[in-house]
C-alpha cells in the first residue's frame, strides 16, 4: 500500500480552512472521502454546538482604522484601551473582561484567545501608535450559530487498547494546528494492522464553543461523555496536535494536557494522556492562530517522527 503523502494531505485539508461551521464541514467531508477510498470501515458521531461567527470588527485610534479582528463570542462596543493584553497570557485571567489584544510573539493577527466580553485583536506593529493615541474605540459584531459537528471514529471501537486523538477544525489556516496531527493518523491508518487493537478519533469542534469558561476542546468532551467507560478501560489515550513545526516532544505536564486535551475528567485520566507536539514551542506561538500557519512552516521528517514514535508505542 503507498505511503501517505503528508504534505499534499495538509495541502487538501487547508484548502477548506477556516474550518470553523461550512469550512469544518467541508474538512470532514474530505476526512471521510479518505477513508472510503481506502476502504476503512468507520463511525460518525454527530452533535450538535454553538459557533460564534465574527460578522464585523473595526478599531480605530484617533480616528484611524487600525487593521483587526474579532475574537469574542460577544459583540459589543470597545471604549478605551484600558485592558490592552498579550494573548499569550491564559484567557481564564481576562475571561470576561472587554479588551483589545496581540500575540507579541507573532507578526500577523493572532487570534490566540476567545473572550466572553467584546475582544479585538491586533498585530503588535501597530501597538506603538495604539499607545500614543489619545481616543480609542472599537466594535465587534458576533452571530451565536448552532452547529452540527461530528467525531469520526476508526479501528477497534469495543475494546481497544489505545485511543489516538487530533481534531480537524482550525482557526484561520491551521497548517500546524492542526491538519499536521490529522496526516499522521490518516497516515498511521494506511498500515491497517493498527487498527484491529487501536481507536483513532477525528474530533470536531475543538477550538470553540460556548462552553464558560474552557471553550476550547468541546468535541472531546462530547466523546468523553460517550465512551467513558472506553477511556477508563484503555493503557493510554494519545493526543496528537500542532506537530511537524519543530522534532516531537511527548508532554504528560497537567497544565499542557489541559491545554490539548480539557476533558471533564482530567484529573482521573491525567496518567494515562500524551500529548505529542512540537518540542519548540516558541515556533508555534510565532503563527498560532494566524493566516501564518501553512504548509511552509511545516518539515515532513518531524511528521515521519512522530508517526514512528506512535506506531512504536502502539
Amino acid at each position: 500500500m503507498q505511503n501517505l503523502n503528508y504534505l499534499n494531505f495538509i495541502k487538501k485539508l487547508i484548502s477548506f480552512s477556516p474550518r470553523q461551521l461550512e469550512g469544518e464541514q467541508e474538512a470532514a467531508n474530505f476526512i471521510i472521502q479518505f477513508l472510503e477510498k481506502n476502504n476503512f470501515q468507520y463511525h460518525l458521531d454527530y452533535f450538535f454546538t454553538f459557533i460564534p461567527k465574527i460578522k464585523k470588527a473595526f478599531l480605530k485610534a484617533d480616528n484611524q482604522f487600525i487593521n483587526c479582528q474579532g475574537c469574542s463570542f460577544i459583540g459589543g462596543e470597545i471604549k478605551d484601551k484600558d485592558y490592552l493584553l498579550s494573548s499569550l497570557i491564559p484567557s481564564r485571567f481576562f475571561i470576561d473582561k472587554s479588551n483589545i489584544n496581540f500575540n507579541p510573539k507573532c507578526p500577523d493577527i493572532s487570534l490566540s484567545n476567545f473572550y466572553f466580553a467584546p475582544a479585538i485583536a491586533i498585530s503588535h506593529k501597530n501597538l506603538g501608535f495604539l499607545l500614543k493615541a489619545k481616543k480609542v474605540y472599537g466594535k465587534v459584531k458576533v452571530e451565536k450559530i448552532k452547529h452540527r459537528s461530528v467525531n469520526i471514529l476508526v479501528g477497534n471501537i469495543l475494546n481497544p487498547v489505545f485511543i489516538i486523538f487530533a481534531h480537524y477544525d482550525s482557526i484561520k489556516k491551521g497548517a500546524i494546528d492542526n491538519a499536521s496531527g490529522v496526516s499522521v493518523l490518516a497516515s498511521l491508518l494506511m498500515k491497517k494492522e493498527v487498527i484491529n487493537k487501536n481507536l483513532f478519533v477525528f474530533s470536531g469542534n475543538e477550538e470553540l464553543s460556548y462552553d464558560f469558561p474552557t471553550y476550547w476542546g468541546h468535541g472531546y468532551r462530547v466523546f468523553e461523555k460517550k465512551y467513558f467507560k472506553l477511556l477508563s478501560k484503555v493503557k493510554n489515550i494519545l493526543v496528537v496536535d500542532c506537530v511537524g513545526h519543530s522534532p516531537l516532544k511527548i508532554f504528560k505536564d497537567e497544565n499542557f494536557i489541559k491545554l490539548a486535551f480539557p476533558i471533564d475528567n482530567l484529573k482521573k485520566f491525567k496518567n494515562k494522556i500524551l500529548v505529542l507536539s512540537g518540542k519548540n514551542l516558541d515556533n508555534l506561538f510565532r503563527i498560532y492562530h494566524s493566516d501564518l500557519d501553512d504548509v511552509k512552516k511545516i518539515k515532513e521528517e518531524y511528521l515521519k517522527e512522530t508517526e514512528k514514535k506512535i506506531f512504536k508505542i502502539i
